[in-house]
């Protein structure tokens, strides 16, 4: 396991000989990989997106280089992404549900409005949008889930003397995540809560393992304290022939 995956099964007790994640290319390890993999061909994606449009709009730009500093969710990113595109435009960048991204004041320049859109460029590559997170499993995860629900799961809960009824066959019997609506392998000891309790401490449920990996492979990342960024080009710039102004 990654250092962070493996601390959170230790947080809840999910690290047991009893019921060991199963190994090689079909391990914890490997579907964190993957969602990992998965989001940053995302970012990738976006980031290419957008310089094309770039490109062809200002003729000869240099686009910044940028990295992934963090995943947040939709509570703290709009903040901690205003901050860093208003740091390296130089002016305040609002997001705005129906607006979509603006700046204040608004650009009065091709010079200021190519830096307020290179600044876009530039946080969204450091402070991805939220939206970029969520995907559906990949083919390891979902390698991943079958075989330990349908394998290692029920050989665990054999070890504890209990058996479990056979998870259905069919092809919605595991949904993302690995929640398993239609079937319950600790219904023989429902009614017991502290050996119901054992149970699940031993033998966790797939959807438990995987709530221990981020959608993007890590921890998700805390609000930014400080304003990212150094300011891309002096406000006030002269306009480009191609704006027109």
């Amino acid at each position: 396991m990654r250092p962070g995956i493996l601390a959170a099964a230790l947080a809840t007790g999910l690290v047991l000989t009893g019921c060991a994640p199963i190994g090689g290319s079909l391990g914890l390890d490997a579907v964190a990989a993957e969602r990992a993999d998965r989001a940053e061909a995302r970012v990738e994606a976006l980031l290419a997106s957008y310089a094309e449009y770039l490109t062809d709009r200002w003729p000869g730009i240099l686009l910044p280089e940028t990295t992934v500093e963090a995943w947040l969710g939709p509570g703290v990113w709009t903040t901690a992404f205003q901050n860093c595109a208003s740091e390296a435009a130089g002016r305040d960048v609002v997001v705005d549900v129906d607006a979509g991204i603006t700046s204040s004041p608004p650009p009065r320049t091709a010079g200021e409005l190519r830096d307020v859109e290179t600044a876009i460029y530039l946080c969204q590559g450091r402070l991805p949008p939220p939206g970029l997170g969520a995907s559906d499993p990949g083919p390891i995860e979902i390698a991943w889930v079958t075989a330990y629900a349908r394998d290692a799961l029920p050989t665990c809960l054999r070890r504890e003397g209990v058996a479990a009824e056979p998870l259905p066959d069919d092809p919605f019997a595991i949904l993302s995540g690995g929640a398993t609506p239609g079937w319950d392998p600790y219904r023989a000891a429902r009614g017991d809560a502290p050996a119901l309790r054992r149970l699940q401490a031993l033998c966790p449920h797939p959807s438990v393992l995987l709530s221990t990996i981020s959608p993007v492979g890590e921890p998700v990342g805390e609000p930014i304290g400080e304003p990212v960024g150094e300011p891309i080009g002096e406000p006030g710039g002269e306009p480009s022939a191609e704006d027109g102004s």
